[in-house]
C-alpha cells in the first residue's frame, strides 16, 4: 500500500494558501475603496470599525467531519463544532464572541438530523453565551450528497490585542483531544480503506474517537486577554503549526517542543503510511492552541486554565530570529515553517 498525503486525499495546502492570498488582495482593494476603517487582515479574524467599535464577524465550518458523522450517524458533535471552530479563531485577535448565525444544507429534510445539529449549536451558544440570531436551512438535492453545517460568529473586539509574541515569551500547549475538525479528508481516506470506523485498534475505539468535539478555549483565552497575562494566542487547525506564524515579527522565532500525541494520531500515521513531516503539517498532533506569555505570568495563567479546565504543557520559547516556527516533534524530527 501507497504511503497517503493530504494532497493525495484531495486538499492541497499549496494551492490553498495561493487561493488566499489572491482574495486577499481583492479583499485590501475593497476595503481601501470604501474607505472603511478595519484591520486585523491576514490574521484569524478581520475587524471593521463601526461608530467607534470594532466588530468582528467570522465565518467557518465543519467540512468533511459531516460525512464521517454521517456514516456514524450522530450529529449533534457538528452543530457543537460549527461554532467553537470560530469561537476559538476570534478569541486570538482579542474577539469576544456575542452572537452567531447558521447555515445547514441537506441532500434531503430529515428532521431527526437537523434536530440532533441545531441541538449541539445550541450547546456551544449557551456555553458561550451566544445570542442564536437565525440561520439559513437550504434543502440541495442536485447540489450536495449529504450534510454540511457551517456558522458564522459576531464578536466584539474588547481588548487591545495585538495579538504578536514577544522575545523571551514562554509558549505553552493547550491539549486538544484528540483531531478536533481539521484533516478529515485524509483521516477518511486513511481509514476507509483500511480498518473502517467500527474497530478498536490498539485499545482506540475508532468510531468514538473520531466523533471528539472540538475543545472550547474561547473563555480561558478571552481572561487570560482580559487579564493582561498572554501576549498572543494561536488556534491550531488547517495548515497546523503554520498557523503560529501569525504571531511572529520577522525578526523572531517561535521554537516548540510538542508533546507525545494522542493515540489515534500514531494510528493514522501507521494505517496510511503517513510521513511524521506531513502528520505536522496536517494535524495538531495534540496541541489545539499555542499561547505566549512572559514567564512572569506562568503561574497566574495555570490558575486560569485549572479554572477553565484546560490542560496544558509548556513547550518552548520565543527567540531572536527570522520569522520561523520550529516544531520538534515527539519522534525527533525539526520542522520549519
Amino acid at each position: 500500500m501507497s504511503s497517503w498525503t493530504y494532497s493525495k486525499a484531495g486538499v492541497d495546502l499549496t494551492v490553498l494558501s495561493g487561493l488566499h492570498r489572491k482574495v486577499l488582495d481583492k479583499i485590501r482593494r475593497v476595503n481601501e475603496c470604501l474607505g472603511v476603517g478595519y484591520g486585523g487582515l491576514g490574521g484569524y479574524s478581520t475587524w471593521i470599525n463601526v461608530n467607534g467599535i470594532k466588530l468582528i464577524l467570522h465565518v467557518d465550518g465543519v467540512g468533511t467531519k459531516a460525512l464521517v458523522a454521517s456514516k456514524l450517524g450522530s450529529y449533534r458533535v457538528l452543530g457543537w463544532d460549527s461554532v467553537v471552530i470560530n469561537v476559538n479563531d476570534v478569541v486570538c485577535d482579542g474577539g469576544r464572541p456575542v452572537a452567531l448565525v447558521d447555515y445547514v444544507a441537506m441532500s434531503r429534510p430529515d428532521e431527526g438530523v437537523y434536530e440532533e445539529v441545531i441541538d449541539g449549536i445550541i450547546d456551544a451558544a449557551l456555553t458561550n453565551k451566544l445570542v442564536l440570531l437565525g440561520g439559513e436551512t437550504a434543502i440541495l438535492p442536485d447540489l450536495i450528497h449529504g450534510l454540511d453545517v457551517v456558522c458564522t460568529v459576531l464578536a466584539v473586539k474588547d481588548f487591545d490585542v495585538v495579538n504578536k509574541a514577544r522575545e523571551g515569551d514562554v509558549v505553552l500547549g493547550l491539549l486538544s483531544n484528540g483531531i478536533h475538525a481539521n484533516g478529515y479528508s485524509l483521516v477518511r481516506k486513511v481509514l476507509e480503506s483500511t480498518v473502517g470506523y467500527h474497530v478498536v485498534v490498539d485499545g482506540v475505539k475508532i468510531s468514538e474517537e473520531v466523533l471528539k468535539p472540538v475543545m472550547n478555549y474561547g473563555p480561558l483565552i478571552i481572561d487570560a486577554f482580559s487579564s493582561k497575562l498572554i501576549n498572543s494566542a494561536a488556534h491550531i487547525t488547517g495548515g497546523s503549526f503554520k498557523k503560529v506564524r501569525r504571531l511572529l515579527s520577522n525578526d523572531l522565532n517561535i521554537v516548540i517542543n510538542t508533546p507525545k500525541p494522542p493515540k489515534i494520531f500514531e494510528i493514522i500515521m501507521s494505517l496510511g503510511r503517513v510521513s511524521i513531516e506531513e502528520m505536522y503539517r496536517v494535524f495538531n498532533m495534540g496541541v489545539g492552541m499555542v499561547v505566549t506569555l512572559p514567564e512572569v505570568n506562568l503561574q497566574d495563567f495555570k490558575y486560569l486554565a485549572t479554572k477553565h479546565n484546560v490542560d496544558f504543557v509548556e513547550v518552548g520559547h520565543v527567540m531572536r530570529g527570522s520569522g520561523k516556527v520550529v516544531v520538534k516533534t515527539y519522534y525527533g524530527d525539526v520542522l520549519e515553517f
